[in-house]
């Protein structure tokens, strides 16, 4: 038995990276998968699995029972510590999660009045083929550090680029140490910079996908910041497609665009269909909010896989989706208010803003985003 997991495992592994999928026999339909997803007892496993049934990552019921099996090994080898595992965390509804929540956003909150580089004269244009107009504003040297350190990695994904440039990383978080905003991240949680690093720049790539983004097949995974787009929009790099959600709002952007990450390069322009910003807050607001979120889980006795809290970085409140994976963020992004539904009964994202490549895919595979993502 476990060599014949082992095997089917293997194959719907091959079947993440490649872009091949086996195909469906003896009868089997996704009715078929569906059916026993319904038989999973785990309500966070079950949600994962039919997000990726949804998706197409999971398409017979032999890779369904391949990934509840490696989630089982996961949990079995957790078994110490199960909260510290990415794939045992508690319902979105527990009182454990709750009041961890509350907790970031009491935290979070006095972040928009101490973001001395936060940028107020920031103006989307969702009418034009230009999602910013100009900003007159000078930026501060924060924006152009965290914008040369995100190019820096290699966008393609199955690469991890921390080793590389390390020396990079420890010159980007030198130069923003002593920032207000980071400051008070780390006064707070009683944490070093180090820490910090630690959660931005793990396993998850957490850095590389908020703030750079990943070329996926032919759509783009992360890429949450606005500073980011502003530049490459400039540059020719992005190109805003359309407003999805909040019209009019100054605060948030939650639309489609086109990324070519190099230009006239060999690499693909790829769609980003539905996904989202903030905007007008400096890049170390959103890296002293997601620390501030890590630390806060794990004082409470470790990393849920997903968290959803409420938080105000810049000026106006939103729900904003945490994924992580091996104790290091994976993905940190808001939500529009004027979600008609952003979270189900369990706490889950609303289908549409679920990042269907990334939870799904870490059952099948430990390393998560060095070769799925």
């Amino acid at each position: 038995m476990n060599k014949l997991r082992t095997l089917v495992l293997a194959a719907v592994c091959t079947s993440l990276i490649t872009g091949f999928s086996p195909s469906v026999s003896f009868g089997e339909t996704q009715a078929d998968v569906s059916e026993y997803v319904h038989t999973i007892g785990n309500q966070t496993l079950r949600n994962f699995i039919e997000n990726s049934v949804n998706a197409g990552v999971i398409k017979t019921p032999d890779e369904a029972k391949a990934a509840v099996a490696r989630w089982q090994e996961e949990n079995a080898r957790n078994s110490i510590s199960p909260n510290l595992s990415y794939n045992s965390a508690p319902s979105q509804n527990s009182g454990n999660q709750s009041s961890t929540a509350n907790e970031i956003t009491q935290l979070v909150n006095p972040i928009a009045n101490l973001d001395q580089d936060a940028i107020k004269n920031v103006v989307m244009n969702d009418k034009g083929n230009k999602l910013f107009n100009p900003i007159s504003d000078k930026f501060p040297p924060a924006y152009d550090a965290n914008f040369n350190l995100a190019v820096k990695f290699n966008p393609i994904d199955g690469t991890d680029d921390s080793a590389r440039l390390d020396a990079d990383i420890a010159a980007y978080l030198n130069s923003i140490a002593n920032d207000p905003v980071i400051q008070y991240a780390l006064k707070t949680t009683g944490t070093t910079i180090s820490d910090l690093k630690r959660n931005w720049f793990g396993s998850g790539c957490g850095f590389e996908h908020v703030f750079d983004g990943e070329v996926k097949g032919p759509e783009v995974s992360g890429y949450h910041s606005w500073y980011k787009f502003y530049r490459d929009e400039n540059e020719g790099r992005t190109q805003y497609v359309s407003t999805l959600q909040g019209a009019g709002d100054s605060h948030i952007f939650t639309g489609s665009f086109s990324w070519d990450p190099d230009g006239s390069g060999p690499l693909p322009r790829v769609i980003k269909k539905k996904g989202g910003f903030t905007v007008g807050n400096s890049p170390q607001a959103v890296l002293a909010m997601g620390h501030i979120a890590m630390e806060t889980c794990r004082k409470h006795g470790g990393i849920p896989g997903a968290l959803i809290f409420s938080a105000n970085i810049n000026g106006e409140s939103f729900n904003w989706q945490l994924y992580t994976m091996n104790q290091s963020i994976r993905s940190l992004y808001p939500m529009s208010p004027r979600d008609p539904n952003p979270t189900d009964i369990n706490g889950n994202t609303a289908r549409e803003y679920f990042e269907l490549e990334e939870g799904p895919a870490r059952q099948l595979n430990p390393k998560g985003s060095l070769t799925v993502h």
